[in-house]
């Protein structure tokens, strides 16, 4: 009993891990979001008319492309904490058919 505890524990805990990535990804992405207008605003100030121009500009910036590095780091935390979360299921799928064995054995030694 104390295995599935501690496989729960687990688990439970990479999804927090996972919650708390969500969050700073999509904190990042408002971030990245918020900076984007920020350079556009800017580049119209300067004079750039249409769109493309202060995408353009705005592309250039280095603060925007701090916060796209922000965004892509904060991904890769998410993908992290999925694949902890799947390395406990593993962990827990394994030790399920280990004491599906052992039943087995237990089953056939004694009952022959």
């Amino acid at each position: 009993m104390d295995d599935q505890e501690g496989f729960a524990q687990k688990i439970r805990l990479a999804g927090k891990q996972i919650a708390n990535a969500e969050y700073l990804l999509a904190k990042a992405e408002a971030e990245e979001k918020k900076t984007v207008a920020q350079a556009k605003v800017t580049a119209e100030a300067h004079g750039d008319k249409t769109d493309a121009k202060q995408q353009r500009t705005a592309d250039e910036n280095l603060s925007v492309f701090e916060a796209r590095l922000a965004r892509g780091r904060a991904k890769g935390g998410l993908a992290a904490a999925k694949s902890n979360l799947l390395a406990c299921e593993t962990e827990f799928k394994v030790w399920q058919s280990q004491m599906a064995n052992l039943r087995f054995e237990k089953t056939r030694i004694y009952n022959t």
